[in-house]
């Protein structure tokens, strides 16, 4: 029974005309990075292509321990998700505060928000770049921290590298070298972030927002109101 499966596993591959061996390699890199992008390396452009040949294999083989794997055919990529994971088309936004960022670290989950954040403010004005990334300088960012999450970035120059390295390694910035120390150096936010902070994740963080806004403008009202209502006493008198 064993040896069945198996060898009718081997015959999918070598009918497409590949081996286990290309199996392996992409199923390996996969599991060890959580994403690949066409247009990062010749290595994820090889493996991305191999993956349109193997893909329902894949899906399937993952899927036994509950991976699931999303290919995004209008950015050429694709990403693992973890089980219990959010991911597109799955998204429920119960306790998203709580269930988004399980492995990352507060500093960097503070951070994911605030990009994702600004890419969905940047993307909405059409301040995009031709690959469909934007820039934001730091300013911008540590506005957004504080405004939205009541958040400062730490002063350990080490914490805040270590947080940007692992966002890099999710593809969703690029970075100069030294941007904390460096306010021209720009923040390159890249689409693949709406792979891991999904549209509907950032409402309840810009709601709680605009009703701030909202409550603040109603107090200003109120506040004017009653000047004015004392002006017209005063004239009265």
């Amino acid at each position: 029974m064993k040896n069945n499966i198996y060898n009718s596993f081997i015959d999918e591959i070598q009918d497409i005309g590949l081996d286990l061996e290309d199996f392996q390699n992409i199923t390996t890199y996969l599991l060890e990075n959580g994403v690949i992008c066409r247009e990062d390396t010749a290595k994820e452009e090889k493996y991305y292509d191999l993956f349109l040949r193997l893909e329902s294999i894949i899906k399937d083989y993952l899927n036994l321990i509950n991976i699931t794997v999303v290919h995004d055919e209008d950015l050429l990529s694709i990403r693992l998700y973890s089980p219990g994971s959010s991911y597109p088309d799955s998204y429920d936004d119960e306790d998203v505060r709580s269930s988004m960022f399980l492995s990352l670290s507060s500093e960097e989950s503070a951070y994911l928000l605030a990009l994702a954040i600004l890419y969905n403010q940047k993307f909405n004005e059409g301040e995009v770049e031709d690959d469909t990334s934007v820039e934001v300088l730091l300013d911008e960012f540590n506005t957004a921290l504080a405004t939205y999450l009541s958040y400062t970035a730490n002063e350990n120059k080490s914490i805040r590298d270590e947080a940007l390295r692992t966002l890099k390694k999710l593809k969703v910035i690029k970075f100069a070298k030294g941007v904390f120390e460096d306010e021209d150096k720009p923040l390159i936010i890249r689409p693949y972030i709406k792979q891991i902070i999904l549209p509907d994740m950032l409402r309840p963080f810009l709601e709680d927002k605009t009703a701030e806004i909202n409550t603040d403008i109603e107090s200003v009202k109120e506040v004017n109101e009653e000047s004015i209502e004392e002006q017209g006493n005063m004239n009265e008198v």
